[in-house]
């Protein structure tokens, strides 16, 4: 109640799942680019990348950063779509936060992304250790991401399908910790 919850999705019809009347009509205020669920919970269409960019440049404060269930683009051509090797990377460091958590049902997505945050702060630290935006998150980073075990309450549909058939999910989180 305290925060504004803002969640951004590129897709239109998950948005539209989440509506309060979850009924969707097809008309010009249905497709929105975003809908006010409460006084403190926007959801907003957008690609994450470019919401990332308005949020640097608009100077928000974000206080916990939450990236739930990415596409991982498993194919190895498509690396590159990964967040962890996009070029906007440092965004996702620079907007930061107290907390960055990221979950996913791939493990090896969350090995990489937290290997992401070493290399990027061994890239900072040989080139201006006082630019380095990853070493706050260095120590969690370094401890990997860890299994989900509280079920009691699935953050998202994916999750919720994932528990449902009881397939394991991961979280990394990563606390900012000046040393």
């Amino acid at each position: 109640p305290d925060h504004t919850v803002i969640g951004v999705d590129r897709s239109f019809v998950r948005l539209n799942r989440n509506s309060l009347d979850n009924e969707v009509e097809d008309s010009d205020t249905s497709r929105r680019p975003f809908q006010s669920l409460s006084t403190n919970v926007l959801l907003v269409r957008a690609e994450l990348t470019d919401w990332w960019r308005c949020c640097l440049d608009e100077g928000w404060n974000i206080e916990q950063h939450y990236i739930l269930y990415p596409n991982p683009y498993p194919k190895k051509n498509r690396l590159k779509k990964r967040f962890y090797a996009h070029p906007s990377f440092p965004l996702i460091l620079a907007i930061g936060g107290n907390t960055i958590n990221v979950r996913s049902n791939w493990e090896g997505y969350l090995r990489e992304f937290a290997d992401s945050i070493v290399y990027a702060s061994e890239y900072y630290d040989a080139e201006d250790p006082s630019a380095n935006i990853a070493k706050p998150y260095i120590k969690a980073a370094l401890q990997g991401p860890l299994e989900r075990t509280d079920k009691s309450v699935a953050w998202t549909n994916f999750e919720k399908k994932y528990d449902d058939a009881g397939e394991t999910t991961y979280e990394i989180v990563l606390e900012y910790c000046v040393t």
